[in-house]
């Protein structure tokens, strides 16, 4: 399986041809897992009961882990997450996503 490529910026990244580039394997799992986490609830314009409740990341860590948890199971190869919050800055939080995929490999998404 693979994903159109994204730029750090979340802008597609067009490779030396002009092509838009692809990712697939692990870099793919991470990326998609990374844009999933970070969909706003009722914002997936195909399906909007998908999503995570940002409206107050200092009071609701137990939510937002659940529901980054429930984003993760929706991308093809994730068997299991583990989401960690690293810091909370100015009502920011800075999670780290630990995926494991159906090879067993973990893939860290957000370090």
């Amino acid at each position: 399986m693979k994903t159109m490529a994204l730029k750090n910026d979340w802008d597609l990244y067009v490779d030396e041809f002009g092509n838009i580039a692809m990712k697939d394997g692990n870099d793919r799992l991470a990326q998609d897992v990374a844009s999933s986490v970070r969909v706003f609830k009722g914002e997936d314009g195909f399906d909007i009961t998908r999503g995570v409740e940002y409206n107050k990341p200092d009071e609701n860590r137990q939510t937002l882990n659940r529901q980054m948890n429930e984003q993760t199971g929706f991308i093809d190869g994730v068997e299991s997450s583990a989401v960690i919050f690293e810091e909370l800055i100015d009502r920011t939080l800075k999670p780290v996503v630990y995926v494991t995929n159906e090879n067993g490999e973990e893939v860290i998404v957000g370090e």
